[in-house]
């Protein structure tokens, strides 16, 4: 009997423990003051950086500040002094929020303004950056699909009769192997999986003990990674001198060694003996088209600011870029039909040093991206 009565006791002050232990996380993790976050990758994370970063893009899209969305060429420029959320934040002072990584392809942007809408108005001030390569996708990899699709970004598309179609599609057709994790809501489209649902089951545990965690170190103060608070309105500055930013541009690609002899990428990533690669030879995807054509009128039907800027392809590195001219095309009388002034960095003759690899864009590609941004919203 007394043992019994031990490990009671033992189990209630653990419960106890665990109740104390828990309790603020829970009541603090929607709340607090809105933070700044300049640059979002994916919209993956625990409860409270989840609510951040929705809470981020809505008041971006009321109008507080540029939302510019695209794939890649946003994630690995986080160190391009001429990224758009570097350079218009800290030297234009014009609050930007940019969203995107690899494989945020046209249908992740619909699905993405699809969640926004009601944000949507005359005041949203939005930039569109195309990547060729994102007409030729079949949709967005298993793998990182829970990246931007959790629960507070799936639950409500699934109930808008556009967006619905769009994810039922995709869950239906997931390979469930190359998955990282679905969420109940997810799996009840895709198909009972036990040993996905015990991957859920996980991922949900370790996330809300990073939530206890992480609440914990900022309470004690053990750890101050917090992000910035939101920029206060600042006095419009100079318009700058583009070309002395297009020469500052060059000196700091100079760094990458970019030359005929490395095919114009940066040499860390070009091996002597490389030769072009073949572009995408795979057909061009039309539910990417129809869906970017979807976005285009979303965002006019809302009376949003939009532009949209087409990246440039390295032609020194891959054959063939000229088999997306049709495609581009395409693009070019959604844009025109649509009166949405465009930068098409692709039709235009390529300057050396454009791209640091093969499709992402350099320092130098950045500034004409900045000024076209610069003097559209104004």
């Amino acid at each position: 009997m007394k043992i019994k009565n031990t490990l009671c006791l033992h189990i209630l002050m653990a419960t106890l423990a665990i109740l104390f232990l828990c309790a603020h996380p829970l009541m603090t993790r929607f709340s607090g003051p809105l933070k700044f976050h300049p640059l979002i990758t994916s919209m993956e994370g625990t409860q409270k950086e989840q609510a951040d970063k929705i809470a981020t893009i809505s008041h971006a899209l009321k109008g507080n500040a540029i939302f510019f969305i695209g794939a890649s060429e946003v994630a690995t420029s986080r160190n391009e002094h001429y990224a758009v959320y570097n350079y218009l934040n800290n030297q234009l002072h014009k609050p930007v929020v940019a969203y995107g990584d690899a494989f945020v392809d046209d249908i992740t942007q619909f699905l993405m303004f699809t969640r926004f809408k009601d944000d949507l108005n005359e005041n949203s001030k939005v930039v569109l950056l195309l990547a060729p390569d994102s007409f030729y996708s079949k949709g967005i990899p298993p793998a990182i699909f829970a990246d931007h699709f959790p629960s507070p970004i799936f639950d409500p598309l699934m109930k808008d009769p556009q967006a619905r179609p769009l994810l039922v599609d995709y869950l239906h057709n997931i390979d469930k192997e190359e998955a990282s994790h679905l969420t109940f809501a997810q799996l009840k489209v895709s198909g009972w999986d036990v040993n996905m649902l015990w991957e859920e089951v996980s991922f949900q545990f370790a996330n809300f003990c990073t939530l206890v965690k992480n609440d914990w170190y900022a309470l004690l103060n053990i750890e101050t990674h917090s992000a910035p608070s939101w920029p206060a309105p600042h006095a419009a500055s100079a318009a700058p001198d583009w070309d002395k930013e297009l020469a500052h541009a060059r000196e700091l690609n100079a760094r990458r060694q970019q030359s005929a002899a490395t095919m114009w990428m940066d040499k860390s990533i070009y091996e002597t003996g490389d030769t072009p690669e073949q572009w995408d030879d795979t057909p061009v995807v039309p539910k990417q088209i129809a869906v970017f054509r979807q976005t285009i009128q979303l965002l006019k039907s809302r009376h949003v600011q939009v532009i949209a800027i087409i990246d440039p392809i390295n032609p020194w590195a891959l054959y063939n870029t000229n088999t997306f001219q049709p495609t581009d095309k395409q693009i070019q009388a959604i844009l025109t039909e649509n009166q949405v002034p465009y930068l098409d960095m692709y039709a235009q003759p390529y300057q050396n040093g454009w791209n640091w690899d093969r499709l992402h864009p350099s320092e130098l590609a950045w500034v004409p991206m900045d000024r076209f941004i610069a003097e559209n919203f104004k």
